[in-house]
């Protein structure tokens, strides 16, 4: 219920429609029962139409037929009607909820650091705002219409029951219980594979998302049995727990067949004798009839309020899974009265230790500075953290130990947003989304003129091969950019990030996918771009940062050696060895 009360407040905006749901759903189920109770009057009038002393026609029963006939196609028309007013408000209500669900809880992730991202998978946090939300919009549907309907058309049938004839009411009090409980119990047995049913949804997210994003390395290492064996793997999981859950409910059906035959035996053998004894105005073949029908009512109220259980446990499964999302807090936040402006792009990194797990630090003691408009080189092994030194820059993770600062201001100090907006970063996985190259330029600055948009595509070698498009600019890219080359990607992404007219450039080898003459033009346009513009080259290629005015040699987490490429061909091992082994050998004078 805690539970519950927590998503309530995104109903908002929705209330309305939710009480006059609720307010229809009341109308519509007196409306309903009061149709069969009128209906009895019908028929026991239809047996005095003739008066069996004398044959002769009785006025007065007809009367009373067309007056209560009246009264049943009204209240018909009444329960048709509301009913159709709950179902509109119903489902706009539900639909609103889960629209407000969904973007809160992608607003919220929107806020996540890399940290707070790397503790849900893609795939889960996917499965969260799709399967969960829309299971907790079925429940909330329920809670707002069939919650109400099926106890109200179960009251108010009990109730009409014992106004229609007592005795055989008292029937219900034995049999409603039992079956409630039964139902419930069945419920409750088919409750834990629904959970793991649908917790394993995100592994089957996760195989169709990895097939899906991978199919290229898939069908070149001809593994598409494999992705079907596991997919399939999942998928029949899935498969064999609903089969065991629906075996489950599918008790509910011969239990309910049982209660409802048993109680309308029971009900005829009391009643008939009782119809012969009395008038049949007074209780007759329709007063039987109507009895019926309320051992109908009550039976598919007790039908429904198990399903509504079932649907409810579910729905608070997916609840539980919703609030962790929208509870988890950022580990990265704006300070109180940020900083909103970066005065430029100096860089100091005192005593930065970082890990992403306590007491394992991936850089310890990292200490440098850098002035603005400085371009500075980083070279490493795989895992020496070079991406990680530079994320801390746009506190895309926060130190350990130590701070950064920029333009002379710790990095927690500042606006993240205005942090961000002063820092253009090219990641290692180059990612464009679909629509026109020129939509995805326009991510680095949505108000960029066809002149900065041009230049931009200049310096990073785009026009190159813009003029070679069908369609230039307005070129559709996939999902991905999978229609260009991996080259391409990667200076569409240095454009982008230019775009932003950042104070702090970062490219993290993204020039790898590139010729080396293609490479040798960006960093040539790039030394003559903004001399104001801080820029850090993280490279595999020993050429690529050879004319940064300072190279960083990193390994395991730690800043080795220091200098131009002239000082640390004479004083670096590592880096002679690796320009040695790129180069094919050579003397200091043919590194200069």
């Amino acid at each position: 219920m805690k539970d519950i009360i927590k998503l309530s407040k995104y109903v908002k905006g929705y209330w309305k429609e939710a009480v006059i749901t609720w307010l229809s759903v009341f109308v519509e189920c007196i409306a309903e029962v009061l149709v069969a109770f009128f209906m009895q009057y019908v028929l026991n009038n239809v047996q005095g139409l003739i008066d069996k002393a004398t044959g002769e026609f009785v006025p007065e029963a007809m009367n009373a037929i067309i007056l209560y006939s009246c009264l049943v196609a009204s209240m018909a028309i009444i329960a048709a009607v509301t009913g159709i007013i709950a179902g509109i408000f119903a489902a706009t209500a539900a639909a609103g909820f889960g629209k407000n669900l969904r973007e809160a809880i992608f607003t919220h992730i929107q806020d996540y650091s890399f940290k707070n991202i790397d503790k849900f998978s893609t795939s889960s946090l996917v499965t969260r705002i799709t399967t969960d939300v829309t299971n907790v919009q079925g429940a909330f549907q329920m809670i707002i219409r069939m919650v109400v309907r099926a106890p109200l058309i179960m009251t108010f049938a009990l109730v009409m029951c014992f106004v229609t004839y007592w005795p055989a009411a008292l029937i219900f009090l034995g049999i409603v219980p039992v079956v409630f409980v039964a139902l419930i119990l069945i419920a409750n047995k088919a409750h834990p594979v629904f959970v793991r049913v649908f917790e394993a949804y995100d592994d089957l997210n996760e195989a169709v998302s990895q097939d899906v994003d991978g199919i290229r390395v898939v069908k070149s290492f001809n593994r598409e049995k494999l992705q079907k064996e596991k997919f399939g793997g999942v998928s029949g999981f899935i498969y064999k727990n609903f089969k065991k859950a629906e075996k489950r409910v599918a008790l509910n059906g011969p239990i309910l067949n049982l209660a409802i035959y048993g109680a309308i035996i029971a009900i005829s053998a009391i009643m008939c004798n009782a119809i012969l004894k009395v008038p049949a105005d007074v209780l007759g073949v329709g007063s039987l009839s109507t009895m019926i029908t309320y051992v109908m009512m009550i039976m598919m109220s007790l039908m429904m309020i198990s399903m509504v259980y079932v649907t409810l446990i579910i729905g608070k499964n997916s609840t539980v899974r919703i609030l962790e999302a929208l509870e988890e807090e950022p580990d990265i936040k704006n300070p109180e009265n940020p900083i909103t402006e970066v005065p430029n792009g100096e860089i100091e990194f005192k005593n930065v230790d970082f890990g992403y797990h306590k007491n394992k630090n991936v850089l310890t003691g990292v200490n440098q500075k850098v002035e603005s408009g400085k371009t500075i080189g980083i070279l490493g092994s795989t895992g020496s953290s070079k991406t990680t030194l530079v994320s801390l820059i746009a506190r895309l993770f926060d130190v350990t130990e130590g701070e950064v600062l920029v333009g002379g201001h710790n990095v927690k100090e500042y606006d993240l947003k205005v942090l961000r907006d002063s820092v253009a970063v090219v990641l290692q996985k180059n990612t464009l989304f679909s629509g026109t190259i020129r939509e995805n330029l326009l991510w680095g600055n949505e108000s960029a003129t066809e002149e900065e948009i041009a230049k931009a595509c200049e310096i990073a070698q785009v026009t190159s091969f813009l003029k070679d498009l069908p369609n230039g600019l307005e070129t559709k890219l996939d999902e991905g950019g999978t229609n260009v080359s991996g080259g391409q990607k990667q200076r569409l992404c240095i454009a982008r990030a230019l775009l932003k007219n950042p104070k702090i450039l970062i490219l993290d080898d993204s020039t790898s996918a590139c010729d080396t003459h293609t490479d040798a033009l960006i960093r040539e346009g790039l030394q003559k771009y903004r001399p104001d513009v801080t820029k850090f080259i993280i490279a595999q290629r020993v050429l690529s940062v050879k004319e940064c005015d300072e190279i960083w040699v990193m390994n395991e987490g730690r800043i080795l050696e220091t200098g131009d490429n002239a000082t640390l061909m004479k004083t670096s091992k590592v880096y002679k060895e690796l320009f040695d082994s790129q180069n094919g050998g050579g003397d200091f004078d043919a590194a200069n």
